[in-house]
């Protein structure tokens, strides 16, 4: 009696846990996901669907769903699966009411960032509530990229604070090529439009899923420019021209100790310095140019270049002997149909003062380049891109010793490989006398003992 008692009581304690267990347990969200669009385009569950999406944009999602019942505080939420970065592609709905068999769409944004791999991602598509399990759909996405797509990553600016009236700002704009193609002569340009003052620009090469920095780009305040808070600009223009990247930079200018009028005084002597300078004429040898309290020294103008072969180097040494840090931005014109110029190690050249630096330009002609001698110009400007100083420079081009003697060395050349074929035919010839000689020998010798035989 007493077991029967202790089995009948463990059943209803065992009913009763069962019963707690079933009504603490969330029950599947009563509704489904009916259509996913993305872009416009009409997503299909699994991992057969492959779609391209380009980075570095905006798609809108569409979402539709519906409810089997009456639901509350239902959400939505899409999201790019796999992406380890801090900007999550994610998009959420405000929560919302649902009525039984009528069917809802909801429209969310998702970005794709341009430093989103190229692979394959799960768009993933979930519908919740407070209390029910979510329901949860995937989508197989292959993110591509543009054919052309520059980005601006960041620009290092010193001074970074503020700059006072009548120095100079120094830039260097960090690049990225997200785009399928290599760019050519990407242009980098860095200005105040507020002041009308602009640094001179840079170009550069860069390979596709390649970073690089520009070369550090300088421009001058003006000195009388009013103290505020200012916009930088930098312009990145590349495909030709036709793409275009634009990024602004705030800049606080405060003024200078020295006032304006001290300045500009200063400025309009140096102007004149530098004017006076420009008709001396070219600079002859190492003879010393004065160009705002620097004095630039150049080696020989004229040197001999081998075409395809090598090159040529004009170095410029710049000196600065005033008491105020002085930048210059080192070009070459007029080289480009016949010759590959390259300025080392930087275009732009920074002196503090007492300061002297070196800058060599190396010139080397190209293949399809004529002989004789040709003209070219080593322009130093400052750094609003104002032209200081002309420095005419030549190269004579000649060929190559080896094109020189072309012609006698395919002769001599010939005569020995005609010599050699010669020596080897009278040894086989002498070869064949001296065999067919032997043979008459010995067939001589033959007959010879034949005749002296004795028949009895």
């Amino acid at each position: 009696m007493m077991k029967q008692k202790l089995k009948t009581v463990s059943m209803l304690v065992l009913m009763l846990v069962s019963i707690i267990a079933v009504s603490g347990s969330a029950s599947a969200l009563n509704g489904g996901i009916e259509l996913v669009k993305l872009d416009g385009d009409e997503l299909t569950p699994g991992t057969n669907t492959v779609r391209d999406i380009e980075r570095d944009n905006t798609f809108e999602v569409r979402v539709q769903v519906t409810a089997f019942e009456d639901l509350k505080n239902v959400e939505i939420e899409v999201a790019l699966s796999g992406y380890d970065h801090n900007d999550r592609v994610t998009d959420v709905t405000d929560v919302f009411d649902m009525k039984a068999n009528v069917s809802y769409v909801k429209k969310l944004s998702l970005h794709f960032p341009g430093k989103l791999d190229q692979d394959k991602y799960k768009l993933r598509v979930e519908v919740r509530d407070r209390d029910s399990q979510e329901l949860q759909q995937d989508y197989e996405l292959l993110i591509d990229t543009a054919r052309h797509n520059v980005v601006i990553k960041d620009v290092d600016v010193d001074p970074a604070d503020e700059v006072q009236a009548g120095r100079s700002v120094r830039a260097i704009v960090n690049l990225k090529n997200y785009g399928q193609m290599d760019e050519d002569d990407v242009k980098v340009e860095f200005s105040i439009p507020e002041l009308g003052v602009s640094a001179l620009p840079d170009y550069l090469d860069l390979e596709s899923e390649k970073t690089t920095a520009s070369e550090e780009l300088y421009l001058r305040v003006p000195a009388c420019a009013k103290p505020g808070q200012y916009t930088g600009q930098v312009t990145v223009t590349y495909d030709d021209g036709d793409e275009k990247e634009v990024q602004a930079v705030a800049l606080k200018v405060v003024e200078s100790p020295a006032g304006c009028e001290a300045k500009s005084s200063t400025t309009s002597g140096s102007s004149q310095s530098s004017s006076n300078n420009n008709n001396q004429g070219s600079t002859q040898g190492s003879t010393p140019a004065s160009v705002e309290k620097t004095v630039i020294t150049v080696g020989a103008q004229s040197q001999e270049v081998k075409r395809g072969e090598g090159g040529a180097i004009y170095p410029v040494t710049f000196s600065n002997t005033g008491s105020e840090t002085k930048t210059y931005v080192v070009g070459v014109t007029g080289a480009d149909d016949w010759a590959n110029v390259k300025v080392s190690p930087l275009q732009t050249v920074t002196l503090g003062s007492g300061e002297s630096k070196s800058v060599y330009v190396y010139v080397s002609a190209k293949e399809t380049a004529t002989a004789g001698d040709h003209m070219f110009s080593v322009d130093v400007k400052d750094s609003t891109g104002a032209l200081v100083k002309q420095i005419p420079m030549t190269s004579k081009v000649s060929e190559p010793q080896g094109e020189q003697a072309g012609s006698w060395d395919k002769l001599k050349r010939g005569l020995e490989i005609g010599l050699i074929v010669l020596v080897v035919l009278l040894i086989v010839v002498g070869l064949i006398v001296a065999f067919n000689r032997k043979k008459d020998e010995e067939d001589e010798e033959a007959e010879d003992e034949i005749s002296g035989q004795t028949y009895y």
